[in-house]
């Protein structure tokens, strides 16, 4: 390899992307979600759509295997402190956090752009990441146009 893991991300830091919170319920009941910039929709039909955890995540076991069930929140520009609320390790994110459960009992936050409620179809191996892949059950819209968005190694905003 002749570039260092510092220029790998430096050239991946080059592509905007969206900013999303997947949560999830363990099977305790304990929420759990973790901030991501690596969503992507796979297939129409059947509608799949794909994320990538870290496997050094706390929260790598919960998505790769106790919940079978999660919610994608794609992030609008005012819920930036969503997204640095859950990318830190607060030890609990939810306390004070308004959100509501999807129909299958998945915290859901609120004011997103769109939600894709999902059920998990197949975990691929990424390197040091696990890929998940979704099969989404439902999905909802809101008030759409202001993404977060992420670039250059920090949050933007579209241009208007």
């Amino acid at each position: 390899m002749s570039f260092s893991s510092r220029d790998f991300r430096d050239c991946l830091g080059q592509f905007a992307t969206g900013v999303a919170v997947v949560t999830a319920r363990a099977n305790n009941g304990a929420k759990a979600g973790i901030t991501i910039n690596s969503f992507a929709s796979v297939s129409l039909d059947p509608a799949l759509v794909l994320f990538s955890v870290d496997q050094r995540a706390t929260t790598h076991s919960l998505f790769a295997g106790e919940c079978d069930r999660f919610c994608i929140n794609i992030l609008n520009r005012d819920q930036r402190d969503l997204s640095d609320l859950f990318s830190s390790p607060v030890h609990d994110r939810w306390e004070d956090l308004v959100f509501e459960d999807d129909c299958h009992g998945v915290p859901k936050l609120i004011g997103n752009l769109a939600t894709f409620s999902c059920k998990r179809h197949a975990i691929h191996d990424g390197g040091d990441h696990s890929i998940i892949v979704g099969h989404v059950q439902d999905i909802s819209l809101g008030n759409t146009g202001d993404p977060l968005l992420y670039y250059g190694g920090r949050y933007r905003s579209l241009g208007k």
